[in-house]
Order: C-alpha cells, then structure tokens, then sequence
C-alpha cells in the first residue's frame, strides 16, 4: 500500500541582529550610570520590523523570524559599559544567530539576514561563517564552538589550539584553510554546503538587509562614519548591492529617536528592498510606527521638540519649513521634516585610502533629501536650517531624460496587500529623473562618469504608503516639485 508523503513547507529564515544597547526582549531600560530613571526602550527599527513580517505568505511559505538582542544589553552595569564600548558579546550572538539557522535550515529555505550598527557586523559576520563552514548538521553542531575558534585563527600561526582533534585532528591554516576545513567538515557529515542532499547549488543567502546601507549624510562621529562598500567586478552578476543616503546620522537611519520620523522613512525603504524579492509584511504594522510617532509629537514632545518650539516663539521664525506647511501642521513634522559622498578603498594593513575612488558602489540619494531641502527642514539638534554641507559642497541636484535600471521597479508587481493607493507614483518622471552630479574640484574628483552622478531613489510601495499617511498640508513632496522645477 503506498503511503501518502506530506509536502515539505519552505520556510523563509529571517535573523534580525539588533544594535548596541537595544533589547526587545525586555524591552526596559533599568535605572543606572547611565540613566536616572527606569523606562521604556525606544525600538530600533530592527525590533521595528521584526515585528512587521507576515507569518505565512500568499504563496503559502512560512516566515520564521529569530530576533537576538544587541551587545551591552546583559543584566549589570559591567556588561552594559564593555559592551557598548568595546563590543564585548559579539561573538556569543554570531554563535546564537549561526546556531538558529543551522537548527531551523532544511533544503530549499531561503536565508535573510537583518541588521543595524553592531548588529549589522553580526549578520555579516555569520554570512562569512556561512560561506566559510556551510550551515553545521546536528552532528557538527556538537562541535560548534571548537570550530567556530578553529575559524576565528586561522591565520594565526600563534593560537594554541586547545582542542587540537576536535572536531578532526591536523588542521589546516592560511589564506586557504576555509576550503580544506570545509570539505572536510563536509566528509564528515559535519555541515552542509549544497543543497539536494549535498547534490545541488550552493546554499546561499538571499539577502543581508542592514541599515548601514542607509547611509547617513549627517553623521560627524568618527566612530560611526558611514562604510561604503564596492562591489567587486567578479561579484557583478551574483551580488546587488543597494546603498542609499538619508538625512540624519547614524540613529536616525537605524532608529532608536524619541522622534522616529526620519527612521520610519529609512524602515519603509527597507521594507520594500526586502519586498522586491520576495518577503510580506504586515501593512498594519507600517500604520502602528506612523501613528506611533504622531502620539510622540501630540503627548510627550521631546527636550529638542520644547526647545525649538520656544525659539520659534521667541525669534518668531519659521520652524521645520515655510509657514503653511508649519501652520497646517504642528505639532507634527511632515514626511522627511522630522528631527534629525567621496569614499576611497582602505588598505587593509595600513589602514590608508588608496588613491582610487570606489567604483562600482551604486550609491544613491533619497528623494527625503531634496524634500527636506526644498522644504528648509531643521538641522542637527533643531539649531539651524538644513543645508546638507556634506552633499551640497561637491554634488548639485538637476533633471535628466537619462534612464536607470532601479532595483524596486516604478511599478512592481508586489503591492502591500493588494492595495492599489500604494502604486501611485509621486514623481512625474515625464520632466525627467532627478539626480546628483559632482560639481567639485576636478583635480581631486571622480573621473568615471558612473562616479559623478548619483540617481535619486525613487520610492517603492511601502513608502508612498508611509508618504501618503504622512505628506502633511500642503503636501510637501509636491511642493518640493515646485520649489525644484
């Protein structure tokens, strides 16, 4: 009698690594050295959309979401200084985040990979362990932490192995010793790398979605400058990158403001990069962060919000933007208002910029940037208005009747939820795209003419979705058109 085999169910594998100091798992801030009083966290937009995707799709696959919490978030004060400092715990949430998918991985599951700041190393920390070791089999599993060391030193000629015949004896060392141990991992039914029973492609990762490639043009910390990463000419066809500039610094494009207005945009944005292949959201959830923050500005304004407020009363000027737009809609600051490009290759052993520029980065600017420039949007701490130096000095917006390939296609097939409001594109692309060209010295500027123009971003349907809820009276994405045109 022939037995009836249950279909097997793809899953969708989704590990969102959250930044220092975030912690949605508890969710509170305990009273300390840092803090007066005890209160409740501020979610960062990994938190955010972590809790955004649909549990099942249209087309019937599950989406398993593992959130891990970012480093100096432990239960004392010494965890919470060497963490936030010096990055103490990320190697325990490499393990944690790898350890989830090697438990969860079964064949055909697609891998997705979320992050911010600290959070944003850890999952492509774990995309290289991946590369490196595959995804580890129950059996190698066991071994988990004598390798995960074996890899961590393998171009340390000095580490003194402890466990010298764990998980196999004479181990290979040097620039080749990823391959040699991974296939011998793989002899021994210790990991995985192909899928079909070992029979198929490589496993791969269908995408690392992080917030460090919301670049942020307001950023002044050394520390936390924007990386830019350049895609390698052999990664041409296998590797899309997407790399975009933001109003704001580092915590604005990641989240975690009192304000989250300009987070919700750069949450929005990510959501349809992630959308565009493949992954569903919760549309409810993008409504919740909007009026989340529109409750922010109506009940508890922020010491900055106050501020700025009773400078305005005093000096009588224009607070965000031109008067109408202020007028019609305090307390609350219109899409892209709210509070808030020349990269070089670095050597790696000396740590210098070489004399080339990066080519192929695909960078490109958000539409925000020209509405908040347009609209004289607030600088950094509400002191001054906007005027955007580390753009403005080398790069001037203009039109082109040149055409661009975007990754979120001006009408894709996707829509949240079927809802044809989101498909209304804002632009008329008739007059032409806008964009960004390089305008400063020559002598010292980008020769190729790939490095002298940066595209503007247009918006996919989950922004136009967030524009409409939050384009303010008048609407100030048109407006912009008309103080740009």
């Amino acid at each position: 009698m022939a037995t009836e085999t249950t279909p097997k169910t793809i899953k969708r594998l989704i590990a969102c690594c959250d930044g220092t100091w975030m912690d949605s798992d508890n969710g509170y801030e305990e009273a300390g050295l840092l803090r007066k009083e005890g209160s409740l966290q501020i979610p960062s937009n990994v938190t955010r959309i972590s809790r955004c995707f649909e549990k099942r799709c249209n087309d019937g696959k599950l989406q398993v979401v593992n959130y891990e919490s970012g480093v100096g978030t432990g239960s004392n004060v010494l965890d919470s200084i060497t963490g936030g400092a010096f990055g103490m715990g990320l190697a325990e949430r490499m393990r944690e985040t790898y350890s989830f998918l090697c438990s969860n991985y079964m064949d055909g599951d697609e891998i997705i990979l979320v992050g911010f700041s600290r959070g944003a190393f850890t999952v492509r920390s774990v995309a290289g362990m991946i590369g490196n070791l595959g995804l580890l089999t129950r059996e190698g599993v066991e071994f988990f932490y004598p390798i995960f060391k074996d890899m961590q030193h393998w171009m340390d000629d000095d580490y003194e192995d402890p466990f010298p015949n764990i998980p196999f004896p004479n181990k290979p060392k040097g620039k080749d010793a990823a391959d040699v141990y991974r296939a011998r991992l793989e002899q021994l039914g210790y990991t995985r790398v192909r899928r079909s029973e070992g029979e198929g492609d490589i496993i791969t990762i269908k995408a690392v979605g992080v917030w460090d490639t919301a670049l942020a043009l307001d950023e002044t910390r050394p520390p936390f400058t924007p990386a830019v990463w350049e895609r390698l000419p052999e990664n041409k066809y296998t590797t899309d990158l997407r790399q975009v500039w933001f109003p704001g610094n580092h915590g604005n494009c990641g989240g975690g403001w009192e304000d989250q207005g300009m987070s919700n945009i750069t949450l929005a944005w990510m959501m349809d990069q992630l959308a565009s292949i493949g992954v569903e959201f919760d549309l409810p959830a993008l409504e919740r962060c909007f009026f989340q923050n529109f409750k922010f500005y109506h009940k508890t304004p922020s010491k900055l919000s106050i501020k700025s407020r009773k400078r305005r009363e005093k000096t009588k000027k224009r607070q965000w933007a031109i008067n109408p737009i202020y007028e019609n809609n305090r307390p609350f600051r219109p899409w892209g208002l709210g509070t808030i490009s020349l990269y070089r290759p670095t050597d790696r052993q000396s740590k210098c910029d070489k004399s080339r520029y990066l080519l192929d980065t695909n960078e490109r600017i958000h539409s925000s940037v020209r509405i908040r420039l347009a609209c004289k949007g607030l600088g950094l701490n509400d002191e001054h208005v906007w005027d955007c130096p580390a753009l403005l000095s080398n790069w001037k917006l203009k039109r082109t009747r040149q055409k661009y390939t975007d990754p979120v296609p001006f009408q894709p097939g996707w829509c949240p939820n079927g809802g044809k409001d989101h498909m209304g594109h804002p632009n008329d692309w008739s007059k032409g795209r806008w964009v960004w060209e390089y305008v400063g010295n020559e002598s010292d500027g980008p020769k190729e003419t790939r490095q002298r123009i940066m595209v503007e971003e247009p918006l996919g349907p989950y922004e136009r979705y967030l524009l409409n809820l939050s384009a303010g009276s008048p609407n100030v994405y048109h407006f912009a058109d008309t103080i740009n045109s």
